[in-house]
């Protein structure tokens, strides 16, 4: 009866929690900042990718860059999705950058919360690779 009883509970628990989908770590593109260059007629959306590295002394960062322009936000983040082969994990975004007046739309969209978010004139991409 108790084994009945435990076996129940865990199927109804694995119903109830859903497990989620498992990744390797190296189909994953964990995003550390966006940012966004607006122009006056087209968006340039950048996303900065860290990829650890280990070495020696411990574990490195190297970095990878993505860059679409389009007329919309959205449309160049698409862009982005399609031609990468990894899943973008914007949940640990630490940093937006944007030339933009307010960054409202852009948090909205991407669904992140960075710790910083700077408001630049100059470069925006210079910006974002210098930034960490």
């Amino acid at each position: 009866m108790k084994k009945t009883l435990i076996i129940i509970l865990i199927v109804l628990g694995a119903v109830i929690f859903k497990i989620p989908e498992y990744r390797e770590l190296n189909n994953i593109a964990i995003i550390e900042g966006i940012a966004i260059d607006y122009d006056g007629y087209n968006y340039t959306v950048y996303l900065k990718e860290v990829i650890p590295v280990k070495s020696d002394r411990g574990i490195d960062y190297e970095y990878k860059y993505y860059k679409e322009k389009s007329s919309s936000i959205e449309k160049a983040y698409k862009e982005i999705v399609s031609n990468t082969k990894k899943k973008l994990y914007l949940k640990r975004c630490k940093f937006l950058v944007s030339n933009l007046y307010t960054t409202d739309k852009v948090l909205t969209y991407f669904d992140i919360k960075p710790t910083t978010i700077y408001h630049s004139r100059d470069n925006i991409y210079d910006k974002l690779k210098v930034t960490h």
